[in-house]
């Protein structure tokens, strides 16, 4: 895997803006506190263990991702990459041979005001969208969740907000960024085009926007920006929210994928 060539280009996504002037900036105290209150306990932490072909061997590493509960009966919204990447986008596997595939399994979910790790199972993963669904096996009572179908619609220009939650080394809280929706494209298929971080993007009053994230493949073949520094193609996409709550729609009735 070419790490180092994708390091540059994130490093810059998150790289702030220069020349803009502090007093330019607003002030988002309100809105954090709207977005935590009403959004907080449906940003949920999720570790899983992905296993990596390593020649005849299979390397187990655990690692984590962010969920977001869209049901009050535990599926949770994750990123496909957590769930399988395809390892031919990095170079992997040699002439006629397929290309290897890191693939996850033993999901667990926390959720807030939990010292507890609750298992969860594979509901389904599209690769399309960038997407994918869990279900916790046991829940305790209703769980607050974002209901994707009262969206906003996200055009360029538009400032959104993005809800993560921390570390267990910084106290499991809720954070965010504000993000920026920079452009929209058609190639291959529509997808809005912004700067900020993975995760569900919010408007100002606390509405779903769409589902911002890595396009992995597309950093890949960028390798290495040159002395042209030509960056306009390094930014994040957004699936926009209608595209968001249809395909949760569909996984909601769908049956988990138990590895056991």
């Amino acid at each position: 895997m070419k790490l180092a060539a994708l390091l540059l280009p994130l490093a810059l996504l998150a790289a702030p803006v220069p020349g803009v002037a502090a007093e330019e900036f607003e002030d988002y105290r309100e809105i954090y506190r709207d977005l935590a209150r009403r959004h907080g306990d449906a940003v949920v932490p999720v570790k899983f263990v992905i296993s990596v072909p390593d020649g005849a061997n299979q390397q187990r590493i655990e690692d984590r991702t962010q969920g977001l509960l869209v049901s009050t009966d535990g599926l949770v919204l994750v990123p496909a990459r957590a769930v399988s990447v395809d390892l031919g986008i990095f170079g992997g596997g040699g002439p006629g041979q397929a290309a290897p595939m890191a693939t996850s399994s033993e999901f667990r979910v926390r959720l807030p005001g939990s010292e507890e790790w609750l298992d969860a199972d594979l509901v389904t993963r599209d690769g399309e969208l960038g997407l994918a669904w869990l279900r916790l096996r046991e829940t305790p009572g209703k769980l607050p969740f974002v209901d994707l179908s009262q969206g906003a619609r996200a055009e360029p220009g538009m400032v959104f907000f993005s809800l993560l939650r921390t570390s267990d080394e910084w106290g499991g809280v809720p954070v965010f960024r504000p993000g920026l929706v920079l452009g929209e494209t058609r190639t291959p298929t529509f997808r809005l085009l912004v700067d900020g971080v993975p995760g569900m993007a919010f408007s100002h009053d606390g509405r779903p926007m769409g589902f911002v994230d890595v396009d992995l493949a597309s950093l890949a073949r960028q390798g290495n920006t040159g002395i042209g520094l030509d960056m306009a193609d390094l930014v994040l996409r957004m699936t926009p929210v209608e595209r968001v709550a249809a395909a949760t729609a569909q996984a909601a009735r769908l049956p988990v994928v138990r590895a056991d």
